[in-house]
């Protein structure tokens, strides 16, 4: 003999089905957040191995074009060339962020 549902079965089906709920966000939370700081070590690890890989190009340059030039008007140039494209950069992120 079935019993007819009562608003006091209801409501506590209820209040379990949001704990379920809340436990299964927080397990999904901290399943997202393992993987984001997976992924943002990798990110952090490849722009320092970008970094040091152009250091060392820019150095190479600078030693290359030393031995035809004067080594400080060669260094002068690499410097403005990076703050004439680092001026371009910032000139274009603030355009874009003004629109």
């Amino acid at each position: 003999m079935e019993r007819e549902p009562s608003i006091g079965g209801a409501l506590e089906r209820t209040f379990e089905a949001g704990q379920s709920l809340v436990v299964r966000r927080i397990d999904l939370l901290v399943a997202e957040s393992k993987v984001l700081a997976q992924s943002g070590a990798m990110v952090v690890l490849g722009a320092v191995v970008g970094l040091i890989g152009w250091i060392y190009l820019v150095n190479g340059a600078i030693e290359g074009l030393a031995s035809r030039y004067p080594r400080f008007a060669v260094v002068l140039a690499a410097g403005v060339l990076h703050l004439a494209i680092a001026g371009v950069l910032v000139f274009r992120a603030r355009s874009r962020t003004d629109v």
